[in-house]
């Protein structure tokens, strides 16, 4: 395995009473994930535990990203539809699987996944949402989008019942020297934008010290959102480690592997 160091965590951050985010650490399998749940407490806790723990189990028995991911998709619906109190939950989910230095990342939503090459920060997931769609269709720049009213508005996710099925994208690569990848959910990125998140990278040698700061970080911009951060390296920088924010995540991670 090539994979020497990584660092993760999750906060609900300053607006929120409840982390819908769940994410998935198993370097011994070689899946790292996170999912944001939408659907109100419940909903989108179940929802994005789903998303993690069926990936976990797939990968376990050879099945890969792009197949797993449209699968969770209609499991969410069918619990949603056996319980009618969660119904309309949903999640967005950015995977990552690593094999020796090749990674291949799957995405649905606007979690995303980073690339950091110990100077240059870049993203290499598109955010499947209204104002990517506009960026895309060259009616907005890149920078109108930060501030546009409709930022927030995903164009599919897992367990969107008026999607029959979802469009999984996937990306792969090989890890190069001093690179380290960050998947996240948009807690983060909603508060912290590309150059304070290059600033902490830079910064924090540590991946668990990196990704400590940078869930202070959103926290000290607003906390708007639930937070979740995992960074994942080839590099020895003495960072495995973890920040777990409650019992239940602690015994969600422990349940997939």
């Amino acid at each position: 395995m090539a994979i020497r160091s990584f660092g993760y965590g999750t906060d609900v951050g300053l607006s929120r009473k409840r982390n819908e985010d769940n994410f998935c650490v198993a370097p011994e399998i070689g899946l790292w994930a996170v999912a944001d749940g939408m659907g109100g407490y419940k909903g989108g806790k179940t929802a994005s535990r789903i998303a993690v723990k069926q990936l976990a189990e797939d990968i376990v028995k050879g099945i890969p990203l792009s197949e797993s991911i449209p699968k969770i998709h209609h499991v969410i619906i069918n619990e949603a539809t056996a319980n009618p109190e969660i119904k309309g939950m949903g999640s967005t989910v950015v995977a990552m699987i690593t094999n020796g230095y090749n990674y291949e990342i799957a995405w649905v939503g606007d979690s995303r996944a980073y690339l950091w090459n110990g100077h240059v920060l870049k993203q290499i997931t598109r955010d499947h949402s209204y104002v990517q769609y506009l960026i895309n269709e060259g009616i907005i720049s890149e920078s109108e989008a930060v501030d546009h009213p409709a930022r927030h508005a995903i164009t599919q996710a897992l367990g969107t019942e008026e999607l029959e099925d979802v469009e999984v994208e996937v990306i792969s690569g090989v890890f190069q020297k001093n690179e380290k990848i960050m998947l996240c959910s948009d807690g983060l990125t909603n508060e912290v934008d590309d150059e304070q998140i290059s600033k902490i990278l830079l910064k924090e040698k540590s991946s668990q010290a990196a990704v400590d700061s940078l869930i202070n970080k959103a926290k000290n911009n607003g906390g708007s959102d639930n937070i979740t951060v995992i960074l994942v390296s080839t590099a020895d920088d003495n960072g495995i480690g973890g920040n777990k924010e409650n019992t239940e995540l602690e015994e969600t991670i422990k349940n997939i592997r």
